[in-house]
């Protein structure tokens, strides 16, 4: 069973408390944020005056002095590992190579697909060539990148008796072990090459972003925005930071970035933490929160995509519109732009490209906040009628291109130099995960549980 974008992100409640209820569907479409754009905008204003309260209320403009100057991108790289739900721990990813035209590889069906109780929400990685994907049951699956062959596979039953949903999500990989957790109250150690399970740390509430593995420690944030750094030897938590509480959140499964010794935390309340390895004490923190929006869904400040780091930078976009940039010792603002997304931007040299809510794929100059160039993607299924909005994921860059895939079964790859739509590719299924890519090859997890390849 698929779910439609109605109601696949938003969660205006704790994941603990959905699960109670006697209908997750019925109460995620009365959450859901999608439904009511969608319903907005089909009423017609005064004199055909229509317009999207997915909109915020400064609009993206694209730089008219840098607008012809050209996207310079570093050289690529062949990419042979994705550790974390974000790539590297700094979640900077550059410019990896793909050599190829991205046709079809195979497609190979893996565990449950999302349904009424649990959605598929965690993004594969791939290390010791092997790629590890958690299916709609939070089981996770290894599997031969060259054919996506099952080669084991791990359930992670929770010893909760309420925890009946699967909600959020995520698998990260360090020495030789899968951390995983599937949206319940327990995070778990796996051996990457068995599957089985060495240990599980537990929590008084859901866990909520993806980990991070790094250093020896693993950095996982739980539905009411407490995070801890738990050892990965023997799963005990070391120190754990209290953000502030924010009930309203996205179905979405940031991770903390890492560089040296500072983490960059995202929360739900719109916060960004930066946190010392060590003992967690907090460096700075600022807030990419918005006030007077349009309607109660763009005030949601989470930031529902993973911050990257780069160079001595730090780069975040929260969901209510605002796109920052942060000098990573001072926690100083150098820029913002008036973008708001669900998915971690992909810097690469001195660009950064993103998607916005609005379906829009941006490309802005790091260095000083400015837009190049701004792509509109199509924002719904029928156009004409504004009826089935499309969520877009990603994106990530592929020799030049940037990828992104749709919840309406599509993925569309355009040029990194000028925004260029250049090719559509069918692939069948909805999908809410971003891709990944590594050797040259994309690999995509959709809402049925299939893995497609893509060389």
């Amino acid at each position: 069973m698929t779910f439609s974008t109605s109601g696949r992100y938003l969660l205006l409640a704790s994941l603990a408390l959905l699960a109670g209820c006697s209908s997750v569907q019925d109460t995620a479409s009365r959450l859901n944020p999608f439904v009511l754009l969608e319903q907005a905008d089909t009423q017609q204003a005064p004199n055909d005056e229509r317009v999207s309260i997915l909109s915020f209320e400064q609009s993206l403009q694209a730089d008219a002095d840098s607008a012809g100057q050209p996207v310079i991108l570093p050289t690529a790289y062949r990419n042979t590992i994705w550790a974390q739900p974000d790539g590297y721990p700094t979640h900077a990813m550059q410019h990896t190579q793909a050599t190829g035209n991205l046709d079809i590889l195979f497609r190979r069906n893996f565990g449950a697909g999302s349904d009424r109780s649990s959605r598929i929400n965690a993004r594969p990685i791939f290390a010791d060539g092997r790629i590890y994907a958690m299916d709609g049951r939070g089981r996770v699956y290894a599997m031969d990148p060259e054919s996506g062959r099952e080669i084991w596979e791990a359930n992670l039953r929770s010893g909760f008796r309420r925890d009946r949903t699967t909600f959020g999500g995520g698998l990260a990989f360090d020495g030789g072990r899968v951390f995983a957790h599937n949206g319940n109250r327990f995070i778990a150690a796996l051996d990457a090459a068995t599957g089985n399970e060495i240990w599980r740390a537990d929590s008084l509430t859901p866990f909520h972003s993806a980990p991070t593995a790094v250093n020896g420690m693993v950095f996982v944030s739980t539905d009411d925005n407490e995070l801890y750094a738990i050892e990965q030897a023997s799963g005990d938590i070391v120190w754990n930071h209290q953000g502030i509480s924010e009930p309203a959140r996205l179905l979405t499964s940031p991770s903390v970035a890492v560089l040296g010794e500072i983490i960059i935390a995202p929360y739900a309340s719109g916060e960004i933490v930066a946190l010392r390895l060590q003992n967690g004490n907090p460096i700075w923190n600022d807030a990419l929160t918005r006030t007077g929006g349009l309607t109660p869904i763009s005030a949601i400040n989470d930031v529902a995509g993973s911050p990257v780091i780069v160079d001595d930078s730090v780069y975040a976009m929260s969901h209510s519109g605002i796109l920052a940039a942060f000098d990573l010792r001072t926690g100083e603002r150098m820029w913002t732009q008036p973008a708001g997304g669900l998915h971690a931007p992909w810097l690469a040299g001195d660009f950064i490209f993103l998607v916005t809510t609005d379906g829009e794929v941006v490309c802005v100059d790091r260095t000083d906040g400015t837009i190049r160039w701004i792509t509109q993607l199509q924002q719904f299924e029928s156009e004409r009628r504004r009826r089935g909005r499309i969520a877009w994921s990603g994106p990530i860059m592929a020799g030049g291109r940037l990828v992104l895939t749709g919840s309406h079964g599509t993925a569309v790859i355009l040029s990194a130099a000028d925004g260029t739509i250049q090719r559509q590719i069918n692939l069948g299924d909805p999908v809410f995960v971003a891709p990944i890519i590594v050797n040259e090859t994309i690999y995509v997890v959709t809402d049925e549980a299939r893995l497609i390849a893509l060389r």
